[in-house]
């Protein structure tokens, strides 16, 4: 008997085994993100990096009604997803999610901004480097008026503290954009 030769040119292919039960757990996992995006206000969940598709199908669950056309509209919405860039959207839901990590951590870093802002002269500067695009007079004038506030006896934020944490946030969010 001839022995036969292995073909050089032939590509081994690697399946990877997926129990029925684990793809059935990956469907319902993604269908409960769907149910996270619809939960969320409408023009929240339309900022999200979705496909125009999966921006209908949300919006079409406004007209849904409920009970079982709903659930079926979930299975649509979990369908769709698939074909959607998952760890993008969960991380967009993150940041939106004040319970999750992301969230904090992104808070805490604009938090810090703000008391650096008030509290050093040239981290003015820093924030400008890394956030070109900021309105510096409309910035400085937060900076000084939130200082004056902080100055006072006892500190007491005030509405300029407040303001100058929304203007930290606003650039955080057009930098993300």
């Amino acid at each position: 008997m001839a022995k036969k030769k292995k073909d050089p040119f032939a590509e081994e292919i690697e399946y990877e085994i997926v129990s029925k039960s684990e793809m059935k757990r990956d469907m319902i996992e993604l269908q409960e993100l769907g149910e996270r995006i619809i939960a969320l206000p409408r023009k929240k969940a339309m900022e999200l990096p979705l496909s125009d598709v999966m921006k209908a199908a949300i919006r079409e669950a406004d007209r849904v009604g409920k009970n079982e056309a709903m659930r079926r509209h979930m299975q649509y919405i979990g369908k769709v997803i698939r074909s959607e860039d998952i760890e993008a959207i969960r991380e967009a839901l993150d940041l939106l999610d004040p319970s999750t990590e992301a969230y904090g951590r992104v808070n805490g870093q604009q938090e810090q901004w703000r008391t650096r802002l008030i509290k050093d002269g040239n981290a003015l500067n820093d924030f400008i480097e890394q956030f070109p695009n900021v309105d510096r007079q409309h910035l400085r004038t937060l900076i000084r008026n939130a200082s004056k506030e902080m100055n006072s006896e006892p500190p007491k934020p005030g509405s300029n503290y407040k303001n100058l944490f929304k203007a930290i946030k606003e650039q955080y969010n057009l930098k993300d954009d």
